[in-house]
């Protein structure tokens, strides 16, 4: 039974790029964080059981984060790019984030005192992951696309309280 509505408000997203959990930017209420968990399943198929899986087995969950800042660190962001790509506006073709340290933590931080927040330890940025918009007379925002696997110890994330 539903007992609480769940406020976050806006919210703060911290990445780390090895030197411990630094601010990259803020949310408002009108753009508060995502997250999509999507379970790795391959089907066994077998000629009994024809088009229709005869067995599922789950093979390890990731998730998408998605934010949209209306405040940015863009030092903090050119290190995020450093950090995978090799370079902040070219890329290292061939290079292996897990293995070569291109990987990084985000951090989910509510502002409400009391809200849940999560840690996610090991993350890259997809393929479209930064969008840059509304140039002009308005505020600009900073749209980010982050995909979270598990890490050493197969953890995907942590939660806690603000």
């Amino acid at each position: 039974m539903a007992t609480a509505i769940f406020v976050a408000g806006p919210t703060s997203i911290f990445v780390n790029v090895g030197a411990g959990y630094v601010e990259l930017g803020q949310t408002d209420n009108d753009s508060l964080p995502q997250v999509s968990y999507s379970d790795n399943i391959h089907e066994i198929k077998t000629v009994a059981s024809g088009a229709t899986p005869e067995e599922m087995v789950v093979q390890n969950t990731s998730a998408t984060i998605t934010v949209t800042l209306v405040k940015w660190d863009a030092a903090v962001l050119t290190s995020l790019q450093t950090r995978q790509r090799g370079a902040a506006y070219s890329s290292t073709v061939g290079r292996l984030l897990v293995g070569d340290s291109g990987t990084f933590g985000v951090q989910i931080d509510p502002a409400t005192v009391g809200k849940t927040g999560y840690t996610f330890g090991r993350c890259y940025l997809m393929g479209d992951a930064i969008a840059h918009s509304q140039f002009g007379n308005v505020e600009q925002r900073m749209g980010l696309t982050f995909r979270a696997i598990p890490d050493g110890s197969n953890l995907l994330a942590a939660s806690y309280t603000s």
